[in-house]
């Protein structure tokens, strides 16, 4: 269950840096009031995420780093009233990220 959890962020931080880093998510960032340079950071935040989250040892570190983004991004799309379906994506991550803590380091 772990691994698949993980997997699927993977997938999902790697397809949202990926937007990021090309350009391809300018037009929301722009419309947001964001810059491109605070785009591509977070891009790279996304990938260096992912590293953690697989990194023997940082797991939590990752997911904590995954977790304010996508708390970032919630902030985003709830204060520029975004559709439901658009703030979805970010929220059903978030459970993930937080299930993959809860798994990862049980209590």
């Amino acid at each position: 269950m772990l691994l698949v959890l993980k997997s699927l962020v993977t997938f999902v931080f790697v397809v949202a840096a990926f937007q990021k880093l090309t350009g391809k998510a300018a037009a929301n960032w722009t419309r947001w009031g964001y810059s491109r340079q605070v785009m591509v950071a977070t891009g790279i935040a996304e990938v260096v995420a992912v590293a953690l989250l697989w990194w023997p040892g940082l797991t939590l570190v990752g997911a904590a780093l995954m977790g304010m983004i996508l708390m970032g991004a919630l902030g985003t799309l709830v204060r520029y009233h975004e559709s439901l379906s658009h703030r979805l994506l970010p929220g059903l991550s978030l459970v993930m990220v937080l299930t993959i803590v809860y798994l990862a380091y049980p209590v």
